[in-house]
């Protein structure tokens, strides 16, 4: 296996002069007349696409993103198993720093750990849980190649991840934290590889049933809906969003080739299906910076590849994800605004078993690294302190490598 190698992003004139273009000459459909409140009923509306595009072709400056993002992550590149994998790799001056996984999903991107770097690697206060964070981009995603295999399941992603941090980064021992995608990452993460000792995740969502056997209580309330009026609410905003806006899941699962031909063609495209999805899953007072959003869209567009959709035809794969036995604690931490919810007592029978830690927020939403990353990172820190025996801490293996 080789070693890592620095990365620097470093986008050519040509690429970007073609993207410029495209935005340049990029056509705002026009919309029907919706009723008051009602804009957003078929998509992004026209006044904010020609907003977003306004602004990417006279106030976006890439090579200043650019820059600041190579002065803000210590990113670096390494082969394993024939794929090339891109992470941030940002450790602690803390002996006692616990090494994290942090993986993101869509339409998020490894951009998202920024938050976490600034309250976790070094934190102000001397005595809190301090962090070497490790951030991922998914295969195909980013500046990490695409698998060749059509369905590289969770399963296998897990089993690149954790090669990443365990003979590439010589981690032992490491905590994992995922939302969305990364979600069913970091359980098959505890599920399958020892040296995740503990995961934390922003996301309960499960797609299984308790065991009616194991769980009779449990699986008692599931089919009979028996829930409590925050259950319901939290559980129903999940549901509507499947039901009313989570068609892209489908259509990018289902032929991930050809909905790519159509986004990663066009660059205002891709952005409005991007904002489209992110608009609507944050806190209704969080205003997403246009400059965030384009930018997102840049990584996108950047990695050139279908695996952003694939990655839906096999996150599913049957028997892929497995519930978590009793020897690995788990925590959560749930936003209000967010669309991936199941109660306690079904994710305690469908997800993980050893739930240690869990805190439902009246406020936030699916991206709590942007959204409220003061209150996350505490979160984890504190889960840490009360899944990680503080033995383990202190033996936990440097990155020598």
């Amino acid at each position: 296996m080789s070693s890592p190698k620095p990365f620097t992003i470093a986008v050519s004139d040509e690429k970007l002069d073609w993207i410029t273009q495209r935005v340049a000459t990029a056509h705002i459909i026009p919309d029907i007349e919706h009723p008051a409140g009602k804009e957003w009923e078929d998509g992004v509306p026209p006044a904010i696409a020609k907003e977003l595009v306004d602004f990417w072709r006279d106030s976006y400056d890439w090579r200043k993103v650019e820059a600041r993002l190579n002065a803000t992550f210590k990113m670096f590149t390494v082969d394993i198993d024939d794929l090339d994998v891109h992470f941030v790799h940002h450790k602690s001056t803390r002996q006692d720093a616990i090494p994290l996984i942090f993986v993101h999903g869509w339409p998020g991107n490894f951009l998202e750990v920024e938050g976490l770097l600034e309250c976790l690697v070094e934190p102000v206060d001397p005595t809190a849980q301090a962090f070497h964070i490790v951030a991922p981009s998914l295969p195909g995603f980013a500046f990490s190649s695409e698998p060749s295999t059509p369905l590289f399941k969770l399963s296998e992603i897990a089993a690149l991840f954790d090669k990443l941090m365990v003979s590439v980064l010589g981690y032992t021992s490491y905590v994992a934290e995922g939302g969305d995608l990364g979600a069913g990452v970091v359980r098959c993460l505890a599920a399958n590889h020892p040296g995740c000792l503990a995961v934390h995740s922003n996301s309960s969502m499960a797609f299984d049933a308790p065991s009616p056997f194991k769980y009779p209580l449990a699986f008692l309330k599931l089919i009979t809906s028996w829930y409590t009026p925050n259950e319901k609410t939290r559980f129903g905003r999940m549901v509507s969003w499947f039901t009313d806006h989570g068609a892209y899941a489908k259509l990018q699962g289902e032929k991930p080739q050809t909905v790519s031909y159509a986004l990663m063609d066009s660059p205002v495209g891709l952005l409005t299906w991007i904002y489209d999805k992110t608009s609507r899953m944050v806190d209704p007072t969080f205003v997403w910076p246009y400059e965030t959003v384009i930018t997102w869209t840049m990584i996108y567009l950047l990695a050139g590849s279908a695996g952003h959709a694939r990655i839906y035809k096999t996150m599913n794969v049957k028997g892929d994800l497995k519930l978590v036995g009793p020897s690995k604690p788990f925590g959560f931490s749930l936003f209000a605004h967010d669309v991936g919810y199941a109660p306690r007592w079904w994710a305690q029978g469908a997800v993980a078993e050893n739930i240690v830690m869990w805190k439902e927020y009246e406020h936030g939403g699916h991206f709590p690294t942007l959204e409220c990353a003061d209150v996350f990172a505490k979160d984890i820190q504190e889960f840490a302190s009360v899944s990680i025996p503080r033995k383990s801490v202190q033996k936990l293996q440097d990155a020598g490598k």
